[in-house]
């Protein structure tokens, strides 16, 4: 899959009033509504672009690769900086809740699941050592048995990130 086959057939109109419902009152959805709506069609096109670069980085297509691997980690540093830029104010913790709705929302799951089987999962796992990292102190993480995963079904449990 190619960066701009990543977001084809992205209608951004068709979940436009569930994603006003749900997060509507936040302000991350206001200010990713401005923002988006001052871009360009080829602005909005570029940004899709490059989202979908860093995406196909953060998920990879070999299996052996591992979520912390120095690679997907610079790539997921990447596509929070890109969200950062282009959307909204992103801290690692809305970012580790963002992660899990990749997981969570088959909707979402699937265009990771495209990319590599396991894809969603695998990028939760991603996102959370990056958010762990970027905290000095013991993380409180939703995670399944090998303690990075996320999803549904999950439990939630403390451990030490290395990083204290």
């Amino acid at each position: 899959m190619s960066e701009t086959d990543y977001f084809n057939g992205f209608d951004e109109n068709k979940y436009k009033d569930e994603a006003r419902q749900r997060w509507g009152y936040t302000p991350q959805y206001k200010e990713s509504q401005r923002d988006w709506q001052s871009y360009s069609r080829d602005q909005k096109e570029a940004i899709k672009a490059e989202g979908g670069r860093i995406t196909i980085r953060m998920v990879g297509k070999d299996a052996r690769t591992k979520p912390d691997d120095p690679d997907v980690q610079a790539a997921v540093a990447d596509y929070h900086a890109y969200i950062n830029i282009y959307f909204y104010a992103c801290d690692t913790e809305f970012m580790r809740k963002l992660s899990d709705i990749w997981v969570e929302d088959l909707r979402f799951a699937i265009n990771y699941e495209r990319i590599r089987e396991g894809g969603a999962t695998f990028m939760c796992k991603a996102v959370n050592i990056f958010c762990n990292q970027r905290k000095n102190k013991l993380c409180l993480t939703t995670c399944q048995s090998d303690q990075v995963a996320c999803g549904k079904g999950n439990i939630t449990v403390l451990f030490d990130t290395g990083n204290s």
